[in-house]
């Protein structure tokens, strides 16, 4: 499905990070780039332009994050929105087109976000 694309993990916790990257390795990702911070990733984006997915984390009081999802969508990268944030399941307010994957993630769930989000720019 991702045919060798980079992907940028935006994820605090680093374990759940891992699980994500095995889930895209099965999806046949190519690099993959972590980042724990809205600032990390857009160090990362800054230095690798080709980023071919964005996974990111979010949080209803976390607008830096939305924020990066919006610039990068609107730059015609792909993004999957992660959270534990029931609050958000609907789609968070400002990205009411981007996929939200609710944790824990089973990876099908993964996959059709992923899936949903490349068809959504091609």
């Amino acid at each position: 499905m991702l045919n060798g694309r980079s992907a940028l993990i935006v994820e605090e916790e680093f374990l759940i990070a891992l699980d994500i990257q095995r889930m895209l390795e099965n999806l046949n990702v190519g690099q993959t780039l972590f980042a724990r911070s809205v600032a990390e990733a857009e160090q990362l984006v800054s230095s690798s332009p080709d980023i071919g997915l964005a996974i990111i984390e979010v949080h209803l009081d976390n607008t830096d994050a939305a924020r990066l999802a919006e610039r990068l969508s609107a730059a015609g990268v792909p993004v999957v929105l992660t959270t534990a944030d029931m609050a958000i399941r609907r789609g968070f307010s400002t990205l009411p087109n981007l996929p939200v994957v609710i944790k824990p993630m089973p990876e099908d769930i993964m996959a059709s976000a992923i899936e949903q989000a490349l068809a959504a720019h091609r």
